[in-house]
């Protein structure tokens, strides 16, 4: 991998265990690394395809809201546990890896299964489009907003692990902040996800 991203590999690198570990806003990436990522982020977008430039449901074109993620569940794990932890690896120290891995599992695997009902739900329901929202202020996220433009139906999901932790009352503050933007639709449905719906 060295020779691939040539000189500035460890600044390739750098960014891509920070996105795997949830720094996914370019301000945050350029404060830690200490200079602009911007060209960096384009070609890990573009030439490596290691990354993913996301926007917001409802942004408009050229929207500066942007995050970044690595959306291959291989690369952003090794890019969040493996990498920053090779010396572990090369001690043979298996159980102090693991141990590390289990720490932060819970946030881990939280975006992941964000992640897969994204995907199930785009290739198994009869929708549109699917994606996600936050805001500028990343205060108000929507895990999973899947629109069907042909019957005028749409749903909003909140994901988590663990089912008893799904608050009604919480997604349903989110989407009144955006509910301007389901004018069209004739009925939405709000309900939460959890491991128990794979």
């Amino acid at each position: 991998m060295n020779t691939e991203f040539g000189k500035d590999y460890s600044n390739y690198l750098s960014i891509l265990q920070l996105i795997a570990g949830g720094m996914t806003v370019q301000s945050q990436i350029d404060d830690i690394i200490g200079k602009n990522t911007g060209t960096y982020l384009k070609n890990l977008d573009e030439d490596y395809n290691f990354v993913s430039k996301l926007h917001p449901m409802f942004s408009k074109p050229g929207s500066r809201n942007v995050r970044w993620c690595i959306e291959d569940c291989f690369l952003r794990f090794w890019f969040r546990f493996i990498l920053p932890n090779w010396n572990l690896v090369e001690m043979e120290r298996n159980e102090l890896l693991l141990e590390i891995v289990e720490r932060y599992y819970n946030d881990y695997t939280g975006l992941i299964l964000e992640q897969y009902f994204r995907q199930k739900i785009s290739e198994e329901e009869r929708v549109t489009f699917v994606g996600h929202y936050w805001d500028r202020k990343g205060e108000n996220e929507i895990d999973v907003i899947a629109l069907n433009d042909i019957d005028r139906t749409a749903l909003v999901a909140e994901v988590k692990r663990n089912a008893a932790r799904y608050d009604e009352r919480l997604l349903q503050e989110k989407f009144d902040s955006i509910k301007s933007n389901f004018g069209k639709y004739k009925e939405v449905k709000l309900m939460g996800l959890s491991m128990d719906d794979m």
